[in-house]
């Protein structure tokens, strides 16, 4: 019986498969308004009789130097191709996904690619798309346009939204620091005029013209518990 600590090398058991996946990226979506995707390299690995463990995972540098044949394989049969960033030709409606693969074939990839080839390049599709070339890449440029300007849209409406609500926020701030200072205006104004409860003031006698003492008549105090 073999033990795994008597292979030389436990990953030449291994299935390792290096690959290139399209994955959307969420901001630049966001920001230019319509579905963006970036190809990323991604590895997966299985082992050979057993459908329940399988790694699916882009691919780390650690793997690449795990892995370094199936890795230069990888390169080698990817060609010179560099990773396409933009809107995958599978994402415009105006394409169905015969059309899409056949310019993939001619290595158009994205909208953008579209969009951006020379006179040369965008002759090389004659009426693949079910157009003419120059109006086929017209289209993609207008694609483009629009996709832009409702993405700026969306933003300036976010951007105002925002601002309008913090406007709101300094304004109830404002009102409730108004309304505590009112308050405490109002308190002061009632403690200065509520007169002060304290001892009945002292009665001074006056001389009469006989030289005797007498009082100024007082008024009665009035009785507290009325």
């Amino acid at each position: 019986m073999t033990l795994d600590s008597d292979v030389p090398n436990p990953d030449s058991r291994l299935v390792v498969k290096f690959y290139s996946k399209p994955m959307q990226n969420d901001y630049q979506t966001a920001q230019q308004g319509r579905p963006i995707f970036e190809d990323v390299d991604f590895i997966r690995i299985n082992v050979p009789g057993d459908n329940t463990l399988t790694v699916d995972t882009p691919a780390r540098e650690d793997h690449k130097a795990r892995f370094p044949l199936h890795w230069a394989h990888y390169k080698n049969t990817k060609g010179d191709d560099q990773s396409n960033i933009g809107t995958p030709l599978s994402q415009w409606p105006i394409l169905t996904a015969s059309q899409a693969e056949e310019l993939r074939a001619l290595k158009f990839y994205t909208v953008e690619s579209i969009a951006t080839a020379s006179d040369a390049q965008i002759q090389r599709i004659g009426m693949l798309a079910g157009m003419a070339p120059y109006a086929f890449r017209e289209r993609a440029m207008r694609y483009l346009k629009v996709a832009q300007d409702e993405s700026a849209f969306v933003h300036q409406d976010e951007e105002l939204k925002a601002l309008k609500a913090e406007n709101e926020r300094i304004k109830s701030d404002s009102e409730a620091k108004l309304t505590a200072m009112q308050n405490q205006i109002n308190a002061i104004l009632t403690a200065v005029q509520t007169p002060k409860r304290g001892r009945p003031a002292k009665k001074v006698p006056i001389l009469d013209c006989n030289g005797v003492e007498v009082y100024e008549p007082t008024e009665p105090e009035e009785d507290e518990a009325a």
